[in-house]
């Protein structure tokens, strides 16, 4: 353990989150936005939300407990721009008016490697500066043919440096299982996507939930991390499943799902601490997230817990500040997850 690490940030998590102290970019930036001025965290992210429906059934999908937590059904959010060209006008005009921002870009979902739109959203995306470019998928279509290539061919010319994979477990038949889905890729075309991504500079990680009965226990953690070595991969992220706001929650199966069975994260961090394995590296506290990052046999060990309980007193807390950007599948950015709440523009 090193002099940096903080204990009390662990037991407090996101409570602990100081703009001006402790977040990574410790203070925001104006930003005129279609000639509003508007005061944006400096390390915000810019999240491409496609407008692909996931062809998972996650019992744990954050895309379902996102809305459920402020009390509505993705059903009722979900409105798509059908013309391309007034969706690509609107998404060009966002990035142009965030370029002194030079966001993070995540192209997220629904699942983007099932979209259309997908290589043109790469092509869109690299034509503005950006501190990092991600896409996070369930890599279901990233072997698909589009548009003259494959998809992941299109992830790399697009500058992608973070391939975000989410697998909830090494066996392929138990991730289809927790996932419910059966179109993931078998072990063997998992390979050959870290394969073609490293050799095109992008680094691929695997998201992995923490639930009770599957991945929950150190041990389980480490048999994780040797699946991840086996594929050629050097980073891996551990989240422990989203807790909500209670005073405003839509009950569904998810929410069901995550109380019922969310492993806890801090009893494993305190095991970790103590097992010589593995090496600390750093904490990060968010407004409404918490992460740790460690080092095992040469991979980056990354836990993270979120609230989006939390992420609604940090808002109240900040009045005028914002925090995310997210362009949604209706041509819109706003700074919520929720199209209806926060909207930015285009005009």
């Amino acid at each position: 353990m090193t002099a940096s690490f903080d204990p009390s940030w662990r037991r407090q998590k996101s409570a602990a989150f100081d703009l001006s102290a402790n977040s990574t970019a410790r203070g925001t930036m104006r930003v005129n936005l279609w000639g509003q001025p508007t005061q944006i965290y400096a390390n915000a992210n810019f999240s491409i939300y496609s407008a692909q429906t996931c062809n998972a059934r996650c019992r744990f999908c954050v895309e379902e407990l996102r809305p459920a937590s402020r009390g509505r059904a993705l059903e009722q959010q979900r409105s798509v721009e059908a013309d391309d060209e007034r969706y690509f006008a609107a998404l060009d005009a966002s990035l142009a008016a965030l370029r002194p921002l030079a966001p993070t870009i995540s192209i997220t979902g629904g699942e983007p490697s099932k979209d259309p739109r997908l290589p043109r959203i790469l092509e869109h995306a690299a034509r503005f500066p950006s501190k990092r470019r991600s896409l996070t998928t369930n890599a279901s279509g990233l072997l698909d043919h589009r548009a003259g290539a494959r998809i992941i061919d299109h992830v790399v010319a697009g500058g992608v440096e973070h391939l975000n994979i989410s697998r909830a477990h090494p066996s392929h038949e138990r991730n289809a299982s927790l996932m419910v889905f059966r179109d993931g890729l078998s072990v063997a075309q998992l390979r050959e996507v870290v394969t073609i991504a490293r050799a095109g500079d992008c680094r691929v990680r695997l998201s992995c939930v923490l639930i009770e009965g599957a991945v929950d226990s150190l041990a389980k953690i480490v048999e994780y991390l040797d699946f991840a070595a086996s594929l050629g991969v050097d980073n891996v992220i551990f989240r422990q499943l989203m807790h909500i706001d209670r005073d405003t929650v839509a009950d569904n199966f998810v929410v069901r799902f995550s109380e019922r069975k969310r492993a806890q994260l801090e009893p494993l961090l305190d095991q970790i601490s103590e097992s010589p394995e593995f090496a600390f590296q750093r904490q990060i506290v968010g407004y409404y997230y918490y992460v740790e990052v460690w080092r095992w046999q040469g991979i980056d060990v990354v836990f993270e817990e979120a609230d989006l309980a939390q992420l609604e007193r940090s808002k109240a807390s900040m009045p005028g500040v914002v925090h995310e950007l997210i362009f949604h599948p209706n041509a819109r950015l706003a700074a919520t997850w929720q199209p209806w709440d926060g909207e930015l523009g285009p005009p």
